[in-house]
């Protein structure tokens, strides 16, 4: 007799298909870790900027205040910034939608970046005091998702900044 009988063929169709079942399990765990990974990706990238842009302004600031979930940043810049001249004046930081915004007045109304969640705010806490703050802590709820059908998840952010021109006036000796 020559050839395979049917049993030989059956177990070896068996054996092809755990075969197969490996790859296509290996196949997703990579797909999974590769959303995952491009998820966290772009979390960091969000967390970045939003700790740059705002520890940047708050860095030069001569003084900070709170109104409701907006931090308004008072400091002499030389360019413009969220629609505020060159100078000094009042640029307010606030979260709406999904989108951390900045605005001078009531005019402007810039989108900085997206990736919070819907509904959150930015929470300020001047320290160590509102009434002489030398630093501010920060907290921002971003979310992030790995795509369809995977839920989203909220990640909370908190940061210290120090106002650096502050800092160093209280160091000065009086005139």
């Amino acid at each position: 007799m020559r050839g395979f009988s049917l049993v030989e063929l059956m177990v070896a169709m068996v054996i092809g298909l755990i075969l197969m079942a490996g790859v296509v399990q290996v196949f997703l765990a990579n797909h999974t870790a590769y959303r995952e990974a491009q998820r966290f990706a772009q979390l960091q990238e969000t967390m970045a900027f939003a700790v740059d842009y705002l520890a940047r302004d708050i860095r030069g600031a001569e003084s900070i205040s709170l109104n409701g979930d907006e931090l308004a940043v008072v400091r002499d810049r030389r360019i413009d910034w969220c629609g505020a001249p060159p100078g000094v004046h009042a640029v307010s930081y606030f979260i709406q939608d999904d989108a951390l915004r900045c605005r001078h007045g009531s005019l402007h109304n810039h989108e900085l970046l997206r990736g919070f969640r819907p509904g959150s705010t930015l929470v300020a806490h001047p320290l160590p005091d509102a009434q002489a703050p030398v630093a501010v802590r920060l907290g921002l709820t971003l979310q992030s998702g790995a795509g369809q059908g995977v839920p989203l998840r909220d990640h909370y952010l908190e940061f210290h900044v120090a106002m650096r021109n502050r800092i160093l006036a209280l160091g000065q000796p009086p005139s």
